[in-house]
Parts: C-alpha cells; sequence; structure tokens
C-alpha cells in the first residue's frame, strides 16, 4: 500500500445499508446522515460522528436514495461537507433538517432545506 493513500470506511451502520443495498433492497422512505446518535433512530439511518474525517468515508451506497442530513444548530462545517459529499454520489433527493430549529417550533424559519434537486418536490415526483 503507498504511503499516501487513504483508507475508507463506512460510518456507523453504513456497512449494513451497504449490503442491503447489494442484495437489491432499497429503503422505502429516506436514508437520514444523523450527526447525533439521538436523531433520527426511528429510521434507517447512518451516523457521523464529531470527529469523522469526513473525505475517508464511504458514502456510495446512498447513491439514487433520498437522504436527509439532520443535526444540530453549530454543525454547519461538518454539514457543508457532508452535502458535498453526498452530492458526488448522487442521491435522488438531498435535504438538510435542523433539528434544534424544528424545536424551536417558530413558523418564521424553516428547519427543512432542500438541497437536490428543487423541482422533484415542487412538482411532487
Amino acid at each position: 500500500m503507498k504511503a499516501n493513500s487513504i483508507i475508507k470506511k463506512y460510518p456507523p451502520y453504513g456497512r449494513i445499508l451497504d449490503d442491503l443495498r447489494r442484495k437489491g433492497l432499497v429503503p422505502v422512505h429516506r436514508i437520514v446522515v444523523s450527526t447525533d446518535w439521538k436523531l433520527g433512530a426511528a429510521f434507517p439511518r447512518i451516523v457521523i460522528p464529531a470527529d469523522a474525517k469526513i473525505d475517508q468515508l464511504i458514502f456510495a451506497y446512498l447513491a439514487g436514495l433520498s437522504v436527509q442530513i439532520v443535526h444540530h444548530n453549530g454543525q454547519e462545517k461538518i454539514v457543508k461537507a457532508l452535502v458535498q459529499k453526498i452530492l458526488d454520489i448522487n442521491p435522488k433527493v438531498l435535504t438538510v433538517f435542523n433539528f434544534d430549529i424544528a424545536q424551536e417550533n417558530d413558523q418564521r424559519y424553516s428547519a427543512s432545506t432542500l438541497i437536490h434537486p428543487a423541482w422533484e418536490v415542487i412538482n411532487g415526483f
């Protein structure tokens, strides 16, 4: 192995989702990419630990799926990195959901942001 090579690894629960995809199984609903072990536990998900090196994680099994990144306030840096890496594998839909804004229940602010592609949600596809 080269000294400069990067070893990519799965985030928690990522290998399980990859194995299921390889068997031809696809989740009915979205996959949650959570930045906290407590967020998204009711859905198929992967968890991104705070100390994760996003560029060294495997996300290919998310290709063609609806993906939602769920995070807390103050995690903009990791969310931005996740958005870029997940867009690279071409998800069907990518949204970002700020759990803390949702908890505030302030109608002036949306907790959810559509990242990709806008036309699918607007046209109802």
